[in-house]
């Protein structure tokens, strides 16, 4: 009788776990819709990487603390990138120099994809968060374009900003708020 109960109950939430992912708020598998390369959404726990970025050179995948590379041409998988903390999104520059990545939270994270080595950290300004959103470099890859925000406790709101950083030394030059709708979010890109 025990075994029983316990096996229904683990078909009963397996069931559950089926229904929520065919249910049509749930995320589905999606590219987006900025940006020079290919980059999609991958919402299957069991994939390689959450996020991934199809360029001319590579395939990189995104995944809570760690970046991974796959040379497109010869499909041998390079030396990861680890010890991050829960990543979701990222760009890459036109010429392949180095790529973006971005926690869900407080810091951005700029590879080398020379040396695969982590260049620099970037903090988001005091307060604001990045939260199911994904940076953007410009089209002459001078600026990297962040979404951010925050909740204001004395008007019961939350503020979003869109952050530009200049691509030299990652450097903040602008932080504009901007109404919800222009958030470039990755949850809801189709």
């Amino acid at each position: 009788m025990k075994g029983d109960y316990g096996a229904k109950l683990l078909l009963g939430l397996l069931e559950m776990e089926k229904k929520a992912a065919e249910a049509p708020w749930a995320l589905k598998e999606h590219d987006l819709p900025k940006g020079k390369w290919r980059r999609v959404i991958v919402p299957d726990e069991g994939a390689e990487a959450f996020f991934v970025i199809v360029t001319k050179t590579y395939v990189i995948g995104v995944k809570t603390g760690r970046v991974i590379f796959m040379d497109k041409a010869s499909g041998e998988y390079l030396d990861p990138v680890k010890g991050f903390h829960d990543l979701v999104s990222g760009d890459v520059k036109a010429d392949e120099s180095e790529m973006v990545v971005l926690e869900h939270g407080k810091h951005f994270h700029v590879i080398s994809l020379k040396t695969f080595e982590v260049l620099k950290s970037v903090t988001l300004p005091r307060s604001f968060w990045a939260t199911d959103v994904y940076c953007t470099y410009s089209d002459d890859d001078t600026t990297l374009t962040i979404p951010i925000s925050k909740y204001d406790y004395d008007k019961r709101e939350y503020v979003y900003c869109r952050c530009e950083y200049e691509t030299t030394n990652y450097t903040l030059v602008s932080k504009t708020e901007i109404k919800r709708e222009e958030i470039d979010w990755w949850t809801d890109s189709k």
